[in-house]
């Protein structure tokens, strides 16, 4: 039984004795936060549960199953994946300076004018606004990639 926990420790509760409706014991889950001091608690998003129950150190039984720094981290912002034709113009439109980026309009009617018509028809889709604008912060990878 490990007590020492951190932000993004897998853990598996061995039992909640203290409490009149516990978490069953074996559930999983991960550490979200971890307060310090004689009223301490860990905060667990349980995996199967939506009840957000926190474990009192020296009172719940519990055991580290996998610790956050074992745990593969990427290194930045997972980029968001759009189609190469996309790709392409989003860079060259980028690297024209014609337009603002956040602009998405005028984005499209740039890909047009550069002569990217079918990646105008992606950017002027309204269903792709979100995953354009999660691109915009995140980095744009092409499929296949």
């Amino acid at each position: 039984m490990t007590t020492t926990t951190r932000t993004g420790d897998r853990i598996r509760l061995i039992s909640m004795p203290d409490d009149p409706d516990p978490i069953p014991a074996g559930s999983t889950g991960t550490v979200e936060s971890v307060t310090e001091g004689p009223l301490g608690q860990i905060h667990v998003k349980w995996d199967e549960s939506k009840r957000t129950l926190s474990l009192v150190p020296g009172v719940d039984r519990f055991e580290v199953i996998e610790s956050a720094s074992e745990i593969p981290q990427p290194d930045g912002p997972i980029a968001v994946v759009v189609p190469r034709n996309v790709y392409v113009a989003v860079l060259a439109i980028r690297a024209s300076g014609l337009t603002n980026m956040f602009d998405l309009p005028e984005v499209a009617r740039t890909a047009r004018k550069l002569g990217h018509p079918a990646a105008a028809d992606w950017l002027g889709d309204r269903g792709n606004r979100s995953t354009y604008s999660q691109g915009i912060f995140r980095g744009f990878e092409p499929e296949g990639e």
